[in-house]
C-alpha cells in the first residue's frame, strides 16, 4: 500500500438513500449520511485490496462537506485517495461527484485492526 493509491466506484442513488427516507431531511435526494457511507466504502475497499487475511479496518474519523444535491435516481462517482500511512491509521482524501458537479469533499481516516482481537474486543463489553 503507498501514499497515491487511488479507487473510484460509482453508486446508485436509491430512495433508502435518500434523506426523507433516514430522517435526515425532509428532501427527496441523497442524504449526507449515506454520502459519507459511499466514501467510508471506497476507503474500505481501497485499504483491503492491500492487507494480510484476518486483517481489516475500521473508521476513526470523518470530515467531509456535502457541497451540492444528488437526485434519487442519478449516479454518484467517489474516489478516494490514501494520503498517509502512520503506522495503522490510513488517511483517505475523499471526493464525491454527481455528473461533472462535486457534491462532496472531505478527509477519512482507517485504522488497520486484527478482524477477530478487535470482534474479541468488543464482545467483552
Amino acid at each position: 500500500m503507498q501514499v497515491g493509491e487511488t479507487l473510484e466506484k460509482v453508486f446508485k442513488v436509491l430512495p433508502e438513500h435518500a434523506a426523507s427516507s433516514i430522517s435526515s431531511g425532509a428532501v427527496y435526494v441523497l442524504s449526507t449520511p449515506c454520502l459519507i457511507g459511499f466514501m467510508e466504502d471506497v476507503s474500505f475497499t481501497l485499504s483491503q485490496k492491500y492487507l494480510e487475511q484476518g486483517m481489516t479496518t475500521v473508521g476513526y474519523h470523518v470530515d467531509v462537506k456535502h457541497l451540492a444535491p444528488a437526485p434519487v435516481g442519478g449516479e454518484v462517482r467517489v474516489r478516494a485517495t490514501l494520503i498517509e500511512i502512520n503506522k495503522r491509521r490510513l488517511k483517505f482524501k475523499v471526493e464525491a461527484y454527481y455528473k461533472d458537479v462535486k457534491i462532496g469533499e472531505g478527509i477519512h481516516e482507517r485504522v488497520i485492526v486484527n478482524e477477530k482481537e478487535f470482534m474479541d474486543k468488543v464482545s467483552k463489553t
